[in-house]
Parts: structure tokens; sequence; C-alpha cells
């Protein structure tokens, strides 16, 4: 079963309508699995760089502060003990932590899913048609958002041969942003105020997630 969208031109005018996959627009919001996915993006892209000297390699502390007995102090082997003041760091962080997390491929789908589902029920989503651009132009770009009326929006194109000049006239734009299917992320789509999808990108997205 599918429910039909209607599909905008650059100039914000009617260019006819799409077939939806229901599978994936009227997919149930799950927000829980979005924010596990959305945590997951983050830890992934975070690296480890707090990073503590332990004694091993803190500086001083080359000899031993004073003999073994006899002075009536603690025994001591060097000012490098992290009891001592500019001592090491006993269990501190290192830069060799690793935050990676993994998800089940089928739950990322569903993650996704949910998402554009719960984007498209709140009239985030514009189609419009596939299209190109003559010469690498940053301000025509930013025109074709201000003809659909997007003032901070995301595009969305074909993993295959998408129109490189798109891609770098939307590269200066503060507000907006280009990329391909397969670059996709839920964060990039709730970032935004309105999300642009041109038919072969949904065409490919839907292939993908009905998988």
């Amino acid at each position: 079963m599918s429910e039909n969208a209607n599909v905008l031109n650059v100039s914000n005018e009617n260019a006819g309508n799409i077939p939806l996959n229901e599978e994936i627009y009227s997919y149930p919001v799950k927000e829980a699995l979005i924010k596990e996915f959305v945590l997951l993006t983050l830890s992934n892209k975070r690296l480890g760089l707090a990073s503590t000297k332990n004694r091993k390699i803190v500086s001083g502390g080359g000899i031993k502060p004073w003999k073994q007995k006899g002075t009536g102090r603690a025994r001591a082997g060097s000012t490098r003990s992290p009891i001592w003041k500019g001592g090491g760091t006993i269990f501190g962080p290192t830069n060799e932590r690793n935050y990676k997390k993994d998800m089940p491929k089928k739950a990322r789908k569903a993650a996704l899913k949910s998402a554009l589902s719960y984007l498209l029920k709140g009239q985030r989503i514009i189609f419009i048609q596939d299209f190109e651009l003559p010469e690498i132009k940053t301000k025509e770009m930013k025109a074709i958002f201000n003809n659909l009326g997007v003032k901070k929006g995301l595009l969305v194109l074909p993993t295959l041969n998408p129109d490189d000049k798109i891609l770098k006239s939307t590269g200066n734009l503060m507000n907006y942003k280009a990329i391909t299917v397969n670059m996709l992320s839920i964060i990039d789509l709730l970032k935004y105020e309105k999300i642009l999808i041109t038919v072969k990108a949904n065409e490919e997205l839907e292939g993908n997630l009905a998988l």
C-alpha cells in the first residue's frame, strides 16, 4: 500500500506526485529508538582526548628523595608517586579509551524510518523534482531554498552521480546543507527545519530501507 505526496520544482510549482511507501513514511514513531541511534552516532564521533600522566611519564623523581632508613620519615622511592604533590595520577582517563558503540542493522533502519515518519507527519519533508545547476553558484542555490520558503534546510540527493555543482554551491551556506543518501543521518534529519528530498533520492532511500 502507498500514499501519494506532492512534488515541487525549484520554482515552488506543482510538478506532479509520487507514491510513498507506507512501511516507511507511516512507520510507528519510536522515540526511544531514535534517541538510541542519536546517542550512538554522537558516541562514534567522539575522540578519546582526555589523558592524564601516570607515574611512568610524569616529570621529576629520578632519584630517591632520601635514604631508606634513619631519617624518621616514611620510606619514599620517588617524587613521582601518586601520594606526592605533582606526582602521577592513579587510574586517570587515557586517550586509549574507545567510545565506539554498535546497533543492529535492523534497529538502525527502524530508527531512520521512525524519524522519516515523524518528519512527514510534521510536514517537514518536501519532495522536489530532480534538478541540476548549470554552474557552481551559491547565490542560485540560496534562491532555490528561498523559492521553496525554506529558512533552514537539508537537501538530500541520490548517491549515484549526484550533481557536484549542487553540493559545492551549498557548501558555503550557513543554514543549508546538501548530502547524498548514503551520508544521511538522523542527527541531520532532526537538526534542520525542512528536509528536501529529490525524487531519485527518495527512490534510493525507500529501496535501502525496504531491504
